[in-house]
C-alpha cells in the first residue's frame, strides 16, 4: 500500500493543553495499545472536522480559542 504523505506541525500550547492530551492518550489507552499525544491530536482533527461539516460544533468550543 502507498505510504500516505505526512506534514510536521509545531503549535505551542498551554500547560494544561498538554495535561489534556496527556489524560485523553492516557484514557484512550489499554495494556494491549498505548496511544501517543500525537495520535490524540489526529483524532480531534478528524472529529472537530466532521462536527463542522455537519454543523454540530458546540459554540462553547470556540471560546478556547477566544481565551488564547
Amino acid at each position: 500500500p502507498k505510504k500516505e504523505k505526512s506534514k510536521r506541525l509545531q503549535v505551542v500550547i498551554t500547560e494544561e493543553q498538554d495535561s489534556l492530551l496527556t489524560k485523553t492518550a492516557y484514557q484512550l489507552s489499554n495494556p494491549e495499545r498505548l496511544v501517543s499525544k500525537s495520535e490524540v491530536v489526529r483524532l480531534g482533527i478528524e472529529m472537530l472536522n466532521r462536527a463542522v461539516e455537519a454543523g454540530e460544533l458546540d459554540p462553547e468550543v470556540l471560546k478556547v480559542i477566544e481565551e488564547s
